[in-house]
């Protein structure tokens, strides 16, 4: 059974994975690894009783490349092993509102606590239509939905007086925000009133104590990291909760390796984006993450097209930096 929005807002916080949608050699999806994946996350949310909740079908989970009935079963998968331990939000995205508000409805039917969606794609939506947007997924549900502002991904960045308004509609309650500046996480901090929205940073662990130092409002963050190595993730998370932003930089010093290696691998390719750099995502992430789930005993495989896997000297560079930061 659901969570319901209140109930949702309350657990939103802490290591939020966004998972990677394991694949066989026939880029068919790998559901037995992808049960194998959500249990691994879930026993290390049990062991400790950590804020952890489980995002899946979002873009890290590439499903933007399934069939609508690979996305339903990727969410039923996961809601079914996750069973009411950890939450789970499901990603609904699609550019028209009208079939965003059909899978939504499906990951409630299914159990999902929350559905997340990003504005309209392809054709970008003006102010108003961006409200409508939401609003039409919101008043479909009962469940809890958060907003996905992802400017590389859509074209479009959710300006905060706008995320403050979508706030006052009753189950809108989250923010996933990929905001690409300070002051960007501070308008937002002043303008959403906490008893409506809870903020999650979008932009991973890197990002994270930066937008939590403006009051501790953004409450946890999406994490690529946290599904291969849920500990060093955690340990960002724990160090900022509890005040202490030099152990929190320690904890990003440790998985900057990480950071160094996607810079390096994005630098050998040639990105054609006419968005501003600073809206950019380095989507050498995925490539690196699932390469990584392989190398840790857990579930990657292929990516499919337009993604391509790491070349077998990157794995390797890969494999050395795991070992020289402790996760192998």
């Amino acid at each position: 059974m659901s969570m319901t929005p209140e109930e949702f807002k309350k657990s939103c916080k802490g290591i939020i994975p966004v998972q990677y949608c394991p694949m066989n050699e026939k880029m068919e999806v790998n559901y037995e690894g992808l049960k194998e994946n959500t249990k691994f996350l879930v026993d290390f949310a049990e062991d400790g009783n950590k804020d952890l909740v489980i995002m899946t079908n979002g873009s890290t989970t590439e499903f933007y490349a399934l069939p609508i009935e690979d996305q339903k079963k990727v969410i039923k998968t996961v809601v079914e092993t996750a069973d009411g331990k950890v939450p789970v939000i499901a990603g609904v995205s699609h550019p028209s509102a009208l079939e965003a508000v059909k899978l939504a409805k499906y990951a409630e039917e299914v159990g999902a606590d929350c559905v997340m969606s990003t504005p309209p794609y392809y054709h970008r939506a003006y102010r108003n239509e961006l409200y409508e947007h939401y609003k039409t997924i919101a008043e479909a549900v009962d469940v809890a939905v958060m907003i996905y502002n992802n400017a590389d991904v859509t074209g479009t960045f959710i300006p905060a007086d706008l995320v403050a308004e979508l706030a006052k509609i009753d189950n809108i309650v989250a923010i996933k925000d990929n905001t690409p500046t300070a002051i960007d996480y501070l308008l937002k901090v002043l303008l959403v009133n906490e008893k409506d929205m809870v903020l999650i940073n979008g932009l991973g662990d890197y990002h994270y104590p930066a937008s939590a130092a403006y009051g501790l409002r953004y409450q946890g963050f999406v994490t690529f990291i946290g599904n291969f190595a849920p500990q060093l993730s955690y340990a960002v998370y724990d160090a900022v909760m509890k005040g202490d932003f030099l152990e929190a930089m320690k904890a990003v010093e440790k998985i900057s390796p990480l950071l160094f290696l996607m810079g390096r691998l994005f630098k050998k390719r040639v990105d054609h984006s006419i968005l501003p750099e600073a809206f950019r995502t380095n989507y050498m992430y995925i490539p690196i993450g699932k390469a990584a789930m392989d190398i840790v005993g857990l579930h990657g495989g292929p990516l499919r097209p337009p993604l391509k896997e790491l070349s077998p000297d990157e794995k390797e560079e890969l494999r050395k930096i795991l070992k020289e930061i402790g996760v192998i």
